[in-house]
C-alpha cells in the first residue's frame, strides 16, 4: 500500500494530487494542510477513508515537524512519496519587474518572503521532517513543486520579466532539490523539482486583474509556443506529473523537469 504526503492539500493542485491519489483504494494518502476541518479536505475525506487530514504549516518548522510525527504514528513511521506542492505569492508585487522594486529593504523583503518561506525555507524544513519516514519507505521519493517561471530559457526567450520574487524562489528550491540529490543518493533516496505546467486553479473565479495577467502572459508564452491556447486544468496537471513520479529513478534525481518530463514543454 504506497504512502504519500502532500503539502498544501487544501485547494488548487495540493487537493487534486490528493484526490487523483486517493481514487486508488491501494494508496495511503496524508493530506498536511493549515486547516484539516477545511470544507475541501474535508469533503474529499469523507469520501475516501484512505486520506487522512493532518495539520501542518511548511512555514513554520515546528508544525510541519509534528504533522510528521503524526503521520508517522499512521503509518507506522513510513513514507513512500513526499510531494511538497505549497506556494505563495505577494499578490501586490507579483506583476512587477524587477526594475520596479523600490530600494527600500522593508519593501523588498515583504514581496520576497511569502515565496521564499514556501520554496526555499518550507522546502527544507518540510523535507528535513520527513526525511526519516522516506528512509523506511519502499519508493523513497521526494518532489516539490516547482514552475517553468524559473526556467531561464522561457524567460529568455518569451520575454517574462514579472513574478520575480516567485520565480526566483523557485529557482532556489531547484537547486536546493540538487543539493538533496546529491546527499541522499547513496541512501536510494530520489528528489525532483516538478512544473506542473501553466494551471489554471481558480475554479473559474477570476478578478479582473487576475485575467488581464493571465492574458499578457499567454502573449508572451506564444512567443515559445505559437499554438498555445491557454492554462490546462488541474486534471490534467496532476494526470501528467503522476507520470512523471512513477518513472523517477536515480538518473533523473536532482533534475528539475515539467508535468510532460521534459525540460522543454512547461505547458
Amino acid at each position: 500500500m504506497p504512502i504519500y504526503a502532500i503539502t498544501g492539500a487544501s485547494k488548487g493542485i495540493g487537493l487534486e494530487f490528493a484526490r487523483q491519489l486517493a481514487s486508488n483504494p491501494s494508496n495511503n494518502v496524508l493530506a498536511i494542510v493549515r486547516n484539516p476541518e477545511s470544507p475541501s479536505i474535508a469533503t474529499l475525506a469523507s469520501k475516501h477513508p484512505n486520506i487522512h487530514a493532518i495539520k501542518g504549516d511548511v512555514t513554520d518548522p515546528q508544525s510541519i515537524l509534528a504533522a510528521a510525527q503524526s503521520a508517522a504514528a499512521i503509518t507506522d513511521g513510513k513514507l513512500d512519496v513526499l510531494i511538497h506542492n505549497s506556494n505563495a505569492a505577494d499578490a501586490a508585487t507579483v506583476g512587477y519587474t524587477p526594475s520596479q522594486f523600490p530600494l527600500d529593504a522593508e519593501a523588498t523583503r515583504a514581496a520576497f518572503e511569502p515565496s521564499l518561506l514556501t520554496a526555499v525555507y518550507g522546502g527544507l524544513w518540510t523535507t528535513n521532517a520527513f526525511l526519516p519516514l522516506i528512509e523506511k519507505g519502499a519508493e523513497k521519493k521526494i518532489v516539490h513543486i516547482s514552475t517553468g517561471m524559473a526556467d531561464i530559457n522561457l524567460i529568455k526567450n518569451g520575454g517574462v520579466p514579472i513574478a520575480v520574487a516567485y520565480s526566483v524562489a523557485k529557482a532556489g528550491m531547484n537547486v536546493q532539490v540538487a543539493k538533496y540529490a546529491a546527499e541522499l543518493a547513496p541512501k536510494g533516496i530520489k528528489v525532483l523539482a516538478l512544473s506542473p505546467g501553466w494551471v489554471d486553479t481558480s475554479g473559474g473565479e477570476k478578478s479582473e486583474a487576475e485575467a488581464q495577467g493571465d492574458a499578457y502572459l499567454l502573449s508572451r508564452f506564444q512567443t515559445v509556443k505559437p499554438d498555445l491556447k491557454g492554462q490546462i486544468e488541474p486534471e490534467e496537471s496532476v494526470r501528467k506529473s503522476l507520470k512523471v513520479i512513477e518513472e523517477l529513478d536515480a538518473e533523473k534525481s536532482g533534475t528539475f523537469v515539467s508535468h510532460n518530463g521534459n525540460t522543454e514543454d512547461w505547458f
